[in-house]
C-alpha cells in the first residue's frame, strides 16, 4: 500500500470502521513509527523518518475542509504513515479534531489507531479521552513472539500494564503464518500466551484479522478464517466481545 502523502486521505470503505476519513499524522511519504512489524503494508520501518510532522494548525483546516465535503462519514480516524502519537503536537490536535467532530460532522466517531507505545505519556493519556474508539495492536503474548511479530522499543509487560491502566479500548490483533517458519502466533502455545494478555488487559472488545495486503515480510501467510473463528471463541469465553475480519 503505497504510503500518505498528505493530511487527509479518503473516505474509505474500513472492514472495522465503516466509511473512514483518514488523518495521517506523520511527515507526508514517510512511514513514521517506532515498531517494526513484520506485517506493516508500508514495509520496513526506517526510523525516525527525516522530515517534518504536518503543524497541527494545518492538520486541523485539513481536516475542517474536509469535513465540509464528507460530514456523513462513521468515522474520523486518526493513523496514517506509522503511529500518530509520535506528533510532538497530538494533544492539541486531538483537542481540535474533538471540536471539528462536534461541529462538523457530530455523528461520526472519533477513532485512534495507535501501536500503544506512548500511553505512559502523559499528553497522550490525557488526550485519549477526546477519542470515542480507542484501538490498540497486541499480537502477542509472550516476549519471543512480541520481538518477532513487532519489535518493538518497550517490553510486552510495559505494554501490557498501559494498556490495562486506559480501560475502554478495543484491542486490534493480526495473526499470520510464515512459510519460513520464522513468524507465526497462531501457535496452541502462542494464542495461550495472548489469551492470557488479553485477559490480564480486560479491554471492552477485541478485533481479529489477518493479512490484507502485501507484508514487509514477504514469507507471511494469511491465516484462514475458521482460525480466527476458533481464536474468537475463546476470547468470549473470558466475557470479552470479539470480531473477526476475514
Amino acid at each position: 500500500m503505497d504510503l500518505q502523502n498528505g493530511i487527509v486521505y479518503g473516505p474509505l470503505e474500513s472492514r472495522r470502521l465503516g466509511r473512514s476519513l483518514g488523518i495521517n499524522l506523520t511527515p507526508p511519504g514517510k512511514k513514521t513509527c517506532n515498531y517494526n512489524c513484520s506485517y506493516c503494508q508500508y514495509g520496513w520501518t526506517d526510523f525516525p523518518a527525516k522530515g517534518d510532522f504536518p503543524p497541527a494548525h494545518e492538520v486541523l483546516a485539513a481536516v475542517d475542509h474536509a469535513l465540509t465535503l464528507h460530514s456523513d462519514v462513521d468515522s474520523i480516524t486518526v493513523a496514517g504513515n506509522g503511529e500518530p502519537t509520535l506528533h510532538p503536537g497530538f494533544a492539541k490536535i486531538a483537542d481540535g479534531l474533538f471540536g471539528l467532530r462536534n461541529r462538523r460532522a457530530p455523528k461520526a466517531k472519533l477513532t485512534l489507531l495507535s501501536n500503544g507505545s506512548t500511553l505512559n505519556r502523559l499528553d497522550v493519556s490525557y488526550s485519549l479521552a477526546r477519542f470515542d474508539t480507542r484501538c490498540m495492536k497486541l499480537d502477542a503474548g509472550d516476549a519471543t513472539t512480541f520481538r518477532l511479530m513487532n519489535a518493538a522499543p518497550i517490553s510486552l509487560g510495559r505494554l501490557l500494564a498501559d494498556l490495562r491502566a486506559v480501560g475502554q479500548l478495543t484491542l486490534q490483533s493480526m495473526f499470520v503464518r510464515d512459510a519460513d517458519g520464522v513468524v507465526d502466533n497462531t501457535t496452541p502455545r502462542a494464542v495461550s500466551a495472548w489469551l492470557e494478555a488479553v485477559d490480564r488487559v480486560r479491554p471492552i472488545g477485541v478485533d481479529l484479522y489477518s493479512l490484507a495486503r502485501l507484508p514487509a515480510r514477504g514469507s507471511l501467510q494469511r491465516v484462514p478464517k475458521h482460525v480466527l473463528d476458533e481464536i474468537a471463541m475463546r476470547v468470549t469465553t473470558l466475557g470479552i466481545p470479539s470480531r473477526v475480519f476475514a
